[in-house]
């Protein structure tokens, strides 16, 4: 099975490049980040005409994630972390793999660099 994951920076704008990727590619599931749009403005029937479901946790302008995928997703959970600010970075989902349950956390994290270099106390140089 391929997972594959892309912060696409606005998933309207960038919509040939990802159907180009997907033909490319070929992914199973294709968890996408900043996807800058509500829900009822995602390209679902898009991607439905390739054979693919989606699931999707919008807003408009800012932030945003979705699922898209060639296998059934099943629990979507859009309140997996509680958010005060209600920005829509996390959605979870669940496969089934050879009998197994898979949980898929996909998750946006503007700015990771930032907390990275925090955490490890990682300076900037130049």
């Amino acid at each position: 099975m391929k997972i594959i994951s892309w912060n696409v920076n606005s998933v309207r704008a960038r919509i040939e490049n990802i159907l180009n990727y997907i033909k490319d590619s070929e992914p199973d599931i294709l968890l996408l980040q900043e996807i800058k749009t509500q829900d009822e403005n995602f390209p679902e029937e898009t991607f439905k005409n390739i054979g693919y479901e989606s699931h999707v946790f919008g807003q408009k302008s800012y932030n945003g994630v979705a699922i898209i995928s060639k296998v059934k997703i099943y629990n979507i959970d859009k309140d997996f972390l509680k958010d005060d600010l209600k920005q829509s970075r996390v959605i979870k989902g669940e496969i089934i793999l050879n009998k197994k349950k898979i949980e898929l956390v996909n998750i946006y994290v503007p700015m990771a660099i930032l907390l990275i270099r925090k955490n490890m106390n990682i300076k900037k140089i130049g």
